[in-house]
């Protein structure tokens, strides 16, 4: 890149950055933020985490009683600690920049001969196409469980992927793989199992290319195993399973696969339409070829594509597949059309104004959409703030049971759903963290019109 290139990217990768970062900053707290803010320490009273003591005693408990996820709500309980939001704003903002990054590796396999361009296709096809974008990537408790773990996920399957060797700086390698193999297989359940699947398949990747293996890859994967493990058999999974209402059977599973397949189609008609058409012309290109020497060159695009389709799939095996757990899937699937678009053949000519055209929709359609998401949630957030105040108020009146309206949002990069944040229950869990926030007994839904 020219000087003006180079400045001319730092400035868009600014703006990029700029923008998401006050979307987290407008976002309010949401359902479980309210609950991770006070302590699951057993046998303790239900008071707010204000020391690393007291989180260390909560998540000791979380462990026994809820999910096995213990980095990752060791985390979200540390950004809970009160004055740590500004701190969450702009760790998040850097995860999400690093995360466009790592699709952009993992398609490339190197950044030398670095294109400016494919880097912000990354973030404008994770930000049009990723459902309940506001879950996954900027609520607080909702992006640390899904965003940061699919990107913990794909960090440590980079280096298999890497074109290099792999022979370089090879002691660090093996001392520091184990412990991104730890976070990878210790983050959450589908990114855990997608990150088996493309290991495995990276690994089958190298036999095929012949490259060779290194220790450091069996490090890594014995670090992974640790975490898998941490993760998957905490005692809490089973607990919250049968919470649930338990895993279900195969044939239970089974059942679950036409909705999954539905919902991809819903959510991920984008990069599915783009890998469509980017396959059928890979297939084109390779005609004459052979099947091996299309396998080769696609090889990088196939082990995202499988560890997509596992990271949906998996969840049939769950009591539930909230829209924000698609989040590692979209991720990946991004990684894999950028893949497939990496290694076509590109026309030797192409009329200035193609690329121009593209370029101008793609940052018309996220303008537009960025317009329209921080209206909602600015709107929201108003809405949540009026609440506030009234709940406020009849506490210093007295009141003891308080009455709130429901707060919602209408587009996808709004975390809280269309439906409200509030139920008719008083005892729900969802009521129940409001009013313990607030310190009241209970947090009553507004009759319609009051």
């Amino acid at each position: 890149m020219t000087k003006k290139q180079r400045i001319a990217f730092i400035a868009a990768l600014a703006l990029v950055a700029a923008a998401f970062f006050y979307l987290n900053c407008i976002t309010p707290f949401y359902a479980d933020d309210y609950s991770y803010m006070f302590t699951y320490a057993e046998n303790a009273p239900k008071d707010r985490i204000t020391n690393l003591y007291e989180l260390y005693l909560s998540q000791l408990n979380h462990y026994k009683v809820m999910n096995g996820r213990a980095i990752v709500h060791t985390l979200v309980q540390i950004f809970l600690i009160p004055q740590s939001r500004a701190l969450f704003n702009v760790c998040n903002t850097l995860v999400f920049m690093a995360l466009g990054f790592a699709v952009y590796f993992a398609a490339y396999g190197t950044f030398r001969r670095f294109r400016p361009l494919s880097l912000f296709a990354v973030y404008a096809l994770v930000w049009l196409t990723l459902p309940g974008f506001g879950q996954s990537c900027l609520w607080l408790t909702g992006s640390v469980n899904y965003m940061w773990t699919a990107f913990a996920a794909l960090c440590f399957l980079l280096p298999y992927r890497s074109d290099s060797d792999g022979a370089s700086r090879k002691w660090l390698r093996v001392i520091g793989m184990p412990f991104l193999g730890l976070l990878a297989g210790w983050s959450g359940e589908n990114a855990c199992i997608a990150a088996a699947v493309g290991l495995v398949l990276l690994l089958v990747r190298r036999a095929i290319l012949r490259r060779p293996f290194r220790l450091w890859m069996l490090t890594g994967a014995l670090g992974y195993l640790a975490g898998a493990a941490a993760l998957l058999l905490a005692p809490a999974q089973q607990v919250r399973a049968e919470g649930m209402g338990g895993l279900g059977g195969l044939s239970t599973w089974i059942s679950r696969i036409p909705s999954v397949t539905l919902h991809a189609l819903e959510y991920l008609w984008l990069p599915l339409l783009l890998g469509v058409v980017l396959l059928i012309v890979s297939i084109v290109q390779a005609r004459g070829k052979g099947f091996m020497y299309w396998l080769r060159k696609y090889s990088a695009a196939i082990c995202w594509l499988c560890a997509a389709v596992v990271s949906a799939y998996c969840m049939c095996a769950a009591p539930y597949f909230p829209l924000r757990a698609w989040c590692c899937a979209g991720v990946l699937a991004a990684a894999t059309v950028l893949s497939v678009f990496a290694e076509v053949e590109k026309p030797q000519s192409v009329p200035r104004a193609v690329p121009a055209v593209v370029t101008a929709a793609a940052c018309l359609a996220c303008a537009a959409t960025y317009c329209m998401g921080a209206s909602d949630i600015l709107a929201t957030r108003a809405d949540v703030r009026a609440r506030d105040a009234s709940i406020l108020e009849q506490k210093s009146a007295g009141a003891t049971d308080v009455y709130a309206e429901s707060v919602s949002g209408s587009s996808r990069y709004n975390c809280f759903d269309p439906e409200g944040d509030l139920v008719d229950d008083p005892d729900s869990w969802q009521n129940g963290a409001l009013a313990l926030y607030y310190d009241v007994e209970h947090v009553i839904l507004s009759p319609d019109g009051e």
